[in-house]
């Protein structure tokens, strides 16, 4: 999970200066993306593969894939259901290089971390 600074308001007097930091505290808790625990990754392979484990290292089973970009000729398909605490499993059906953010959206454990 991304660590965001706990703001502690009641202690800045200025209530301009509260009143900013309040809506950066609010910009903060509303942004999607934080509300989770992502790692990015870029994915090369050299051909098509069926099936394939990929070691992760986040320490859970990852729920979620934002996939940014796929260079080369080939397609990639997440296999979610095959999906480990150690491996996410893929298939291709060519060479591509893919970026991607893997890891899980939670939006109730990120608002609970604040």
């Amino acid at each position: 999970m991304i660590n965001i600074p706990q703001l502690i308001l009641k202690n800045i007097t200025d209530i301009h200066i509260r009143d900013n930091f309040l809506r950066l505290k609010e910009f903060f808790q509303d942004d999607v993306l934080l509300k989770g625990q992502w790692q990015f990754f870029e994915l090369t392979f050299d051909g098509a593969v069926t099936d394939q484990d990929r070691a992760h290292g986040l320490g859970f089973k990852p729920l979620d894939v934002i996939q940014t970009s796929v260079t080369g000729a080939g397609t990639i398909t997440f296999n979610n259901d095959s999906f480990t605490n150690e491996n996410i499993n893929v298939t291709t059906t060519g060479a591509c290089v893919v970026r991607c953010f893997i890891g899980a959206y939670r939006e109730q454990a990120a608002r609970n971390s604040r």
